[in-house]
């Protein structure tokens, strides 16, 4: 069953490009489709499926563990609601399917040039989608770094294989790779992922792509980075021991520091939350790079508070910047909108009150037990720019002068998602297990390269 996360999607997709007018129709099935096969998954954690009866290592192998798990579930249920919303998806619904199934490939494949494949058709789909509203010079610069990703991703898969003499995860895990090589191939699989993961030099795309249009934040700022993300700790924990760590840990700190300054001086909404993905995203990445397992299960945590936190942002913000010229006051014009842009603002700084508080302070307790003072100094400070950006613009939203007198509708489905993600962040504070407990699972199977590389060894050997 596992593998029809990535067939449907695709023969959707296909029906879609035949009768473009079943396009719609065709995604809204998929995604609610996909999600309920993640459901029903969840029985079958972990398991290992072989395609086309090639075993390991010399076919390719889906792996379904914790964190994989994890992964889609989240992605699919991003999709789903982002295929809600038909006026924003609009012609680009086969698109959506082809990428629905490139992030589920890309996270539930065990092979590493698979896994490249995957990678590409994130990168085209993700073009597409950034070209939307003829946003085509920030869609050609995404495809430039995109494809430069791509190679550097290529060039390490093959100095894996000449290595190790396989393209299975679980196989390049196992077999010992020389000082040398591992050295240049971690710093090509850093930049191959560091694209899509908005790492520091590499995330020069982000702000004009989700600042582009009101399609590409929802899915790429979401799905599409917490699949890179989950990549980054499956490829340096699981595969590569924990090896570079220290490199991803320095960059991670800067992409916090850089991105935090640069949504300070934004005085465009959707830019300002641009930079604030690459800033979280860098938060995420330090505490990956700790490769403890609480820390490893608070960066999984602290991710799901962003991606909620940024669908509903974003959510917001694309439907007032496309709608008004004038953003002065707007909130009074639209109070449920605002309400839950305003709580999932708070969450993201780290209010009490809100998921993202439980988030920041059992990292920076984490991190004080163990005599770590540059991690929390650098969140601390991030917090600290986080709270004046974005209370400047709650302030703007909700209390300056009204100066665009247009009356637009008020989206009822956009405002009712909104309110419900938001008052999730607020559960999440309440009750954090439920999203600690699978973290915390999340952690556990990105750092027990054992238990995957016996899962893999175990499917070639018929016993899964």
């Amino acid at each position: 069953m596992m593998v029809l996360l990535i067939v449907l999607p695709l023969i959707f997709a296909f029906l879609a490009a035949i009768k473009k007018s079943f396009s719609y129709p065709l995604l809204v099935t998929s995604t609610v489709v996909n999600v309920i096969i993640v459901l029903l998954l969840k029985t079958s954690v972990p398991s290992v499926h072989v395609l086309g009866g090639w075993k390991p290592p010399f076919g390719i192998n889906l792996v379904l563990d914790d964190a994989s798990y994890y992964a889609v579930l989240i992605a699919n249920i991003v999709f789903f609601l982002v295929a809600l919303f038909k006026e924003t998806v609009g012609k680009y619904s086969t698109v959506l399917m082809v990428m629905l199934a490139a992030v589920n490939g890309f996270v539930l494949t065990g092979d590493l040039f698979n896994s490249f494949v995957f990678l590409e058709i994130l990168t085209a789909t993700g073009v597409i989608l950034a070209s939307k509203r003829e946003n085509y010079y920030n869609a050609f610069k995404y495809l430039v770094l995109g494809s430069l990703a791509g190679s550097m991703y290529l060039l390490a898969t093959i100095f894996t294989y000449t290595q190790v003499g396989s393209l299975n995860m679980a196989h390049a895990s196992y077999f010992a790779i020389s000082e040398k090589a591992i050295v240049v191939i971690t710093i090509l699989y850093l930049v191959g992922l560091g694209v899509e993961a908005k790492l520091f030099p590499l995330n020069g795309w982000v702000s004009g792509v989700y600042g582009g249009n009101d399609l590409s934040p929802l899915v790429m700022a979401t799905a599409v980075s917490f699949a890179a993300l989950y990549m980054m700790g499956r490829l340096f924990l699981t595969v590569f021991g924990g090896y570079a760590l220290h490199i991803l840990y320095v960059l991670a700190l800067i992409t916090i520091v850089a991105g935090e300054l640069a949504a300070l001086y934004q005085k465009n909404l959707l830019k300002t939350l641009a930079y604030s993905s690459i800033a979280q995203a860098g938060i995420v990445l330090a505490a990956i790079s700790k490769s403890t397992e609480k820390m490893v299960s608070l960066a999984y945590f602290h991710l799901t508070n962003d991606v909620i936190a940024k669908f509903v942002l974003f959510l917001v913000a694309t439907f007032l910047v496309y709608n008004y010229k004038n953003l002065n006051g707007v909130f009074k014009k639209h109070k449920v909108l605002g309400t839950a842009f305003t709580i999932s603002s708070m969450s993201l700084i780290g209010f009490p009150l809100f998921a993202g508080f439980q988030s920041k302070l059992r990292m920076l307790m984490e991190m004080f037990k163990t005599s770590d003072y540059l991690f929390p100094a650098v969140l601390l400070f991030a917090t600290v720019i986080e709270l004046t950006y974005l209370v400047r613009w709650n302030v703007k939203l909700w209390f300056e002068d009204i100066e665009d007198e247009s009356e637009v509708k008020g989206p009822a489905l956009r405002a009712t998602i909104s309110i419900i993600l938001a008052i999730l962040l607020v559960g999440i504070f309440l009750a954090p297990n439920i999203i600690l407990n699978p973290t915390t699972k999340v952690a556990k199977a990105l750092l027990d390269s054992t238990s995957y590389i016996n899962n893999v060894i175990a499917s070639s050997m018929g016993g899964m």
